[in-house]
């Protein structure tokens, strides 16, 4: 056989091509020379299919704002190969964190205190408010983007947010079981727990003891986890029909009813 060129087969520069066309340019990149680390047009296709290439670039070519802007577009946690004085750009650190918040950790300390790339980056992932400065996870509107993402951050933001009726209303519509952390003055508001309770009914635990006895809002938790009943008032524990919407939607919940209907 021929090659398309006309040669045999065993053509060593189509063998050579072919075996080109299989490596890949981690691998070409990895066990290269500096030569083939510093080679601009190699390692700018590189990190164009595959980001994280960076690591393998040239010290020279890792200060390329092109080639590094390319790697965190394809990856954004090709920022962490960035040198150091790029991790300090504002434009190259909001593209990455704006496709992944967690890459603010990469980013230069001064950005961690840099209002809109921490907003980008909470807006991205809630959670990275845990990488943002001390006084952003103290500021409200920090905060509320990062809760409105991601319920759990209300564990990360400052002290004072927990009795935040806003900032844990949104908190508790992505996440019912964050309403433990509320002041008690929040677990009294019967909106704010019934938000909690439509996501997760087992919050109905972290309530207010008048709100586990409302009839309404127990049938709202029991209906999204019947457990939920665990936490009722011992009179709604001892409610026929509520106990059978429990039991409808978790079995188990009939050993927390009471009144004898568990014989029933």
């Amino acid at each position: 056989r021929a090659c398309r060129a006309g040669y045999p087969s065993s053509c060593p520069f189509c063998s050579g091509l072919l075996a080109m066309s299989l490596e890949t340019y981690w691998v070409r990149l990895r066990d290269g020379d500096a030569a083939t680390r510093g080679d601009r047009e190699l390692v700018l296709e590189a990190v164009q299919d595959e980001g994280m290439c960076l690591e393998f670039a040239s010290p020279a070519l890792r200060c390329d704002i092109e080639v590094v802007t390319a790697a965190v577009r394809q990856d954004p946690d090709a920022l962490e190969f960035a040198d150091e004085a790029l991790r300090a750009d504002p434009d190259l650190v909001s593209l990455a964190v704006s496709q992944k918040g967690s890459t603010l950790q990469f980013a230069a300390d001064k950005l961690k205190s840099d209002k809109e790339v921490v907003l980008k980056a909470v807006r991205s992932d809630g959670l990275a408010l845990n990488l943002a400065a001390e006084e952003l996870r103290g500021d409200r509107e920090v905060v509320l983007a990062a809760v409105a993402q991601d319920g759990d951050a209300l564990e990360i933001a400052a002290e004072q947010f927990r009795a935040d009726r806003d900032v844990v209303l949104s908190a508790v519509r992505l996440n019912g079981a964050i309403l433990q952390l509320a002041s008690e003055d929040l677990r009294r508001d019967r909106e704010v727990v019934e938000a909690a309770v439509k996501f997760d009914g087992l919050a109905l635990g972290f309530a207010g003891d008048e709100l586990r006895a409302d009839r309404d809002l127990v049938l709202t938790a029991v209906r999204q986890h019947g457990g939920a009943l665990e936490f009722a008032s011992p009179e709604l524990r001892a409610d026929r029909a509520l106990v059978l919407d429990a039991i409808n939607r978790t079995p188990k919940a009939l050993a927390y009813a009471l009144g004898g209907l568990q014989n029933d």
